[in-house]
């Protein structure tokens, strides 16, 4: 679901000798040859000794030696270390280069910052101890690009990988079905959307676990080490009661009469980025794992065809916001199709013609926000209008219009030939604190940088990394017959 919300030392900078050459000893010596011979032993020995020095602090000061172009502080015993079964598929498509670390760099410091020892989960908002099934998977994908990158070794790897399974395994489960919407990070309890206590939850996003289970998926195929974990933490769900007719469906607990019900979950985009994970991993989804359902809908905006969900909000109770968010996902971690590809240039097209007739650099999508009402999804189109700004309910938000930094960066790692990414790049380049990580975005109208640091925000762009140097991670991993699958085997 949507956001809840050392240098290098300089080899010829050595230290002056203590004596000037002006100052050298011009004492004439008369050698014996066996003295000769021991002072030549020691003086080759001294050399090799300084030249064996000077080759490891060469060694030391090279990037990690991997397809990927580390900047200056990647240490090499850092470089990630995959199993040979992976290997043979885990091929690089690309390097990055020093900039593509850099951001990447920037954006772990909010895992670095935000981690939970106790518990092994992450904030989804800086300082917030608080999180959904969304921003875990976005936390899962980010640790795994950390350690792909260099900056967490193998044994710290594991240690969060472990313990964060371990935590999501003994989860209590709304109605004993599936995770609730939230969980305190501390402790890993049941919370509401206030980070309040609640022993019954209140209720389920098949939306979110389509995140985390994405992510599970790539966290099995790509360390083999950790795969059964990762199933049987899917496995502990009752994915069945979730999943009918070929939709996805959540559940909700009514906040007065606390009665449980099951509603139809996932618009246009959201839907079909979701319903490609339930589908890789068993499911039916003939509706929601296509594009071209009978509830998509197109409407042209500055002669761009854009698709739509048609589902009226007042009958069905939840706008379709056309974002960028979900097609890159979908992009990023299932590929390429005949349905997505047109649908995403043009999602890419219609941001680039706002900004040529406007001159209003474009990237929308939604965000938490530094102010009240706190979350506000900024649209290409909602509620029947192009360029809508808006709340869950409908409220207009246009004078806080932001530039997303995950919709830019992410459109520019997807179109990185094209004038405007590098536009979008321009934009959002000094959106971050470096201790801390990115911003959310940019206000379109001057108020400053959305200075909200979130999970999702700097999980997709360590993930967008994942994306250009290995392409679709879901998709490689089905070629190589890697994909976990949602069937409960009896144990031995």
């Amino acid at each position: 679901m949507p956001e809840t919300n050392d240098k290098n030392h300089d080899l010829n900078n050595k230290p002056k000798s203590n004596i000037d050459d002006a100052g050298e000893s011009k004492m004439s010596l008369n050698l014996t040859p066996r003295l000769v011979d021991t002072l030549t032993a020691l003086a080759l020995g001294t050399l090799l000794a300084v030249v064996i020095v000077l080759l490891a602090k060469i060694t030391s000061d090279q990037p990690a030696s991997s397809s990927v172009s580390a900047n200056s502080n990647s240490k090499i015993l850092l470089t990630p270390v995959y199993q040979k079964s992976v290997t043979e598929y885990l091929l690089p498509i690309k390097s990055l280069d020093e900039q593509d670390i850099e951001r990447a760099r920037i954006a772990w410091k909010f895992f670095e910052n935000n981690y939970q020892s106790a518990t092994g989960l992450v904030n989804a908002a800086d300082k917030y101890p608080s999180t959904t099934m969304w921003d875990t998977g976005s936390a899962l994908g980010a640790t795994i690009a950390a350690y792909d990158l260099g900056f967490i070794s193998e044994k710290d790897f594991d240690d969060r990988i472990i313990l964060m399974l371990g935590s999501l395994y003994e989860l209590k489960l709304f109605q004993n079905i599936a995770p609730n919407k939230v969980y305190d990070t501390l402790k890993g309890t049941m919370v509401d959307y206030k980070n309040r206590p609640t022993e019954i939850g209140i209720g389920v996003s098949a939306l979110d676990l389509a995140r985390m289970i994405s992510w599970l998926n790539i966290l099995a195929g790509t360390h083999p080490k950790h795969a059964i974990s990762a199933q049987n933490v899917m496995l502990r769900w009752d994915l069945n009661q979730l999943i009918k007719d070929g939709q996805m469906y959540g559940m909700a607990a009514d906040p007065v009469t606390q009665e449980i019900r099951f509603l139809q979950e996932g618009r246009l985009g959201y839907e079909q980025y979701a319903g490609k994970v339930f589908k890789m991993i068993g499911f039916d989804q003939k509706i929601s794992s296509t594009y071209n359902n009978e509830f998509k809908a197109i409407t042209n905006i500055y002669d761009v065809a854009i698709a739509y969900d048609s589902r009226d909000p007042r009958k069905y109770g939840a706008y379709n916001y056309v974002v960028t968010e979900s097609y890159v996902m979908d992009v990023f971690e299932h590929g390429y199709d005949d349905e997505n590809e047109p649908l995403t240039k043009n999602i890419y097209d219609v941001q680039k013609q706002r900004w040529l007739r406007t001159g209003k650099v474009t990237a929308v999508s939604e965000d938490n926000i530094d102010r009240k009402p706190r979350f506000v999804y900024n649209t290409i189109f909602a509620a029947g209008s192009p360029w809508n700004a808006i709340t869950d309910t409908g409220k207009d938000m246009e004078e806080l219009k932001t530039v997303s930094t995950k919709a830019a960066l992410a459109l520019a790692y997807l179109y990185p030939d094209d004038e405007y990414s590098q536009e979008m790049l321009n934009s959002i380049s000094t959106a971050y604190d470096p201790e801390r990580g990115w911003f959310s975005g940019i206000y379109e109208k001057g108020q400053g940088y959305n200075d909200v640091f979130t999970c999702n925000t700097n999980g997709i762009i360590l993930t967008t990394m994942l994306y250009k140097k290995y392409g679709p991670l879901n998709r490689v991993l089905a070629k190589a017959g890697k994909t976990i699958q949602y069937k409960k085997t009896t144990q031995p």
